[in-house]
């Protein structure tokens, strides 16, 4: 019976299954003939047409769940970072330059997206070639709509409205890189936060001020910002200039000027956290270029009650000069003292009274063209600092240093006593501008040393060196 029983109870599960099988069966022939006679109607109907632009408005990128990606950012009850972060070195098989000078030639009048991601997308095989053409051709042909930021009416900042226009705001250079990115088969997102970019204060980052974008390529995060990447604001206008700095940027000096609202998009190890990116020095590109690292005033404020060194680490190759500024006005030279010892920068200030501008500037030495701005810091000074002699370009070349006199002025008719060191030179000589009397000071190894005599308020200090009969200037007092 029991088996009876099992044989009975398989018949009927059968036969009701083949009676379920034949109602559905019969319920998908009736959609079917439905969807078919809708069709014909449709095709009947005069009024039936494509319409690109409602289907391009349909599946415009702005109606796309920017929180889809978001989702992908899994983070773990102890909120650790579990996302892969991207390094630059794994990119380094890739030929940028070929994939810049694609975007350069590649020009495009229309609006559509998908127009310009298909003529793109000839000149890519890898991601991280996707990822770069976007960026390129972004920052070659969009430029920042100054106007708006400074009247807060930014407009439409969608991407066909980028596209048209051929400028925006941060948030319009963000959302297009987003939609060329999706167009392209890229995973990829838009991130807010603040950043330390044209009209930033210390401490006055209640607001979130800007946009940039982060992309995954071969399942790695990368950070960029097309906005910075295709210029600058100086005096109210904008300079197109590529720079690829901002693409693919590591995380760890990333963080320095855009400090985002979602910790995740750090894309770093340890939190970095918004007091630190608020009191942290301005840092340009250059700073990193150049192989610059702090070692003093790691914050933005410096208090003094007179003159101060800030300590810079540095290649042997690369050399720096600083200026002080108020109210945008630079203050002379003699302000500041630049030297350089082991590998290191040494920046002397000898501020005013009040609240100053440090800049310092950099560049390698056998680099041709202007220093770049590094690094900027805030001075507020209690004390003005005596001032330092003037110091010529052989100085910082030849790597020399200056022990003493560190005034400006030198006192008229008394003994000075001078000490300077300066690498592979053959002899060094102080002199007297007025009278043209040359003191010979003793060499010992690089350093030169004497007592002299001053009598006039202008003095030198020159170097000769091997295979050159000139003297070059290296300092002088007045």
């Amino acid at each position: 019976m029991l088996k009876r029983s099992k044989s009975k109870q398989l018949k009927i599960a059968q036969k009701k299954y083949y009676r379920t099988s034949q109602s559905s069966s019969a319920f998908f022939l009736l959609i079917g003939l439905i969807f078919v006679s809708t069709i014909v109607t449709l095709k009947n109907n005069s009024q039936f047409t494509y319409n690109k632009s409602k289907i391009d408005e349909l599946f415009s990128f702005d109606n796309l769940d920017r929180n889809s990606i978001s989702k992908k950012m899994e983070v773990d009850n102890n909120h650790k970072q579990i996302l892969k972060v991207g390094s630059i070195d794994e990119l380094k098989n890739t030929d940028f330059n070929r994939i810049d000078n694609y975007a350069s030639s590649v020009r495009y009048d229309g609006t559509s997206v998908f127009e310009l991601a298909s003529l793109l997308s000839p000149y890519t095989k890898t991601e991280a070639e996707k990822a770069r053409i976007i960026y390129s051709w972004i920052t070659y042909n969009i430029a920042y709509d100054v106007s708006a930021y400074l009247s807060g009416n930014y407009g439409d900042l969608s991407p066909p409205e980028i596209l048209k226009t051929r400028k925006g705001v941060c948030s319009g250079f963000a959302n297009l890189y987003e939609a060329l990115a999706k167009a392209m088969g890229l995973d990829v997102a838009v991130v807010d936060g603040y950043a330390k970019g044209y009209g930033y204060v210390v401490g006055n980052t209640t607001e979130i001020n800007h946009a940039w974008n982060a992309v995954q390529i071969n399942h790695k995060w990368y950070l960029l910002d097309s906005t910075w990447g295709a210029g600058n604001v100086n005096s109210g206008q904008f300079n197109q200039q590529f720079n690829p700095y901002y693409f693919a940027t590591p995380p760890q000096q990333f963080i320095l000027d855009h400090f985002p609202t979602k910790r995740e998009w750090q894309l770093l190890e340890t939190e970095y956290t918004k007091q630190q990116f608020e009191t942290t020095p301005e840092i340009s590109p250059e700073f990193f270029k150049d192989g610059l690292q702090l070692v003093s005033h790691h914050h933005h404020t410096i208090e003094t009650g007179g003159r101060f060194q800030v300590v810079l680490s540095a290649p042997e190759d690369t050399i720096a000069l600083a200026k002080l500024k108020s109210n945008w006005a630079s203050f002379n030279d003699a302000y500041t003292l630049v030297q350089k010892r082991d590998n290191k920068i040494i920046v002397n200030v000898a501020p005013p009274v009040g609240n100053s501008q440090l800049e310092i500037f950099s560049r390698n030495k056998d680099a041709s063209g202007a220093y770049q701005q590094a690094i900027t810091y805030k001075v507020i000074s209690q004390n003005a600092g005596e001032e330092f002699p003037k110091t010529y370009s052989t100085f910082l070349e030849k790597n020399s240093y200056l022990s003493s006199p560190l005034n400006k002025s030198l006192p008229v008719n008394q003994l000075a006593y001078f000490q300077i060191e300066v690498p592979n030179a053959l002899d060094v000589q102080v002199i007297d501008v007025s009278s043209n009397k040359w003191i010979k000071l003793t060499r010992s190894g690089d350093v030169f040393t004497g007592n002299v005599l001053v009598s006039s308020n202008k003095i030198q200090v020159s170097a000769k060196f091997l295979g050159d009969d000139n003297y070059w200037t290296l300092v002088e007092y007045n």
